[in-house]
């Protein structure tokens, strides 16, 4: 009875603690008082405890079902659920570290990619520079290949964006202008997404988003150019200004955004 209650409680409190550290590894992240990194490492003890947590939860619901007996229920049933959930966040992430490609800079053209411009002074300084790192070298799949062709194995589906606007060649019709206003309004739909410049003109968006988990940022450059007298082209590129292993949280912001455009 009394271990029963025991282990109940040292689940829950391992709950609560792990709660903590990584609140504490996350928001210090966001605030500059340390780099994503050093929030990992002040992350792993509490992910630590919650596999602890766990293993006492565990032990408080065998001995539960064993002796028909619910003393502790509140305190066990939180802290198992809660410790499980906080291992099986830290888990996939893992996951997702291992099986993504080590790259950061993901873009629909990868051939000419879109540009930072206005972006420019709120990223000066960043770990990642503004500029294209297509050829840069990596190691995935068991060997050495350049960002571009990693990112293709990776994530094949990640293309820009053609349109059929003006199908019957009309004189006072603009397919870059269509499809550079749908981009636009896209835009400022997306969760999350803080626009810094628009320019009709240069067919041009920018925008930058911040995770809530460590506050990580991607910069957004977004360009609409015509494709013939017919139709146009948007293509898109996430970078992240910190990160080396993005985790596929780049290919995720030009998915969802690609999807919202073509009206999927």
């Amino acid at each position: 009875m009394r271990s029963q209650k025991f282990a109940a409680l040292l689940s829950l409190g391992c709950f609560v603690l792990g709660v903590a550290i990584a609140l504490i590894a996350s928001n210090g992240a966001r605030l500059g008082w340390w780099d994503y990194e050093t929030g990992l490492k002040i992350l792993a003890p509490g992910v630590a405890v919650a596999i602890l947590g766990s293993i006492g939860g565990g032990v408080w619901a065998v001995r539960a079902l064993r002796m028909n007996d619910s003393i502790g229920m509140r305190f066990g049933a939180i802290g198992l659920a809660g410790s499980l959930v906080i291992v099986f966040i830290a888990l996939n992430q893992l996951r997702l570290y291992l099986t993504s490609p080590p790259i950061h800079d993901i873009s629909t053209d990868v051939g000419y990619p879109s540009q930072f411009s206005a972006l420019l002074p709120l990223c000066a300084g960043a770990v990642n520079g503004p500029e294209y790192d297509g050829m840069k070298l990596v190691s995935y799949g068991g060997r050495r290949t350049h960002t571009a062709a990693a990112q293709k194995k990776a994530y094949p589906d990640i293309k820009g964006y053609p349109a059929l606007l003006n199908p019957k060649a009309q004189a006072d019709i603009d397919p870059r202008k269509i499809l550079f206003w749908r981009a636009f309004e896209m835009a400022k739909r997306m969760s999350g997404w803080n626009i810094v410049s628009f320019s009709e003109k240069d067919g041009t968006i920018e925008a930058f988003t911040t995770s809530l988990w460590f506050g990580l940022t991607s910069d957004i450059a977004i360009r609409v150019k015509p494709a013939g007298k017919i139709g146009a082209r948007l293509d898109i590129r996430a970078k992240s200004r910190t990160v080396q292993n993005d985790m596929g949280i780049n290919a995720a912001i030009v998915r969802d955004y690609m999807r919202a455009v073509e009206g999927k």
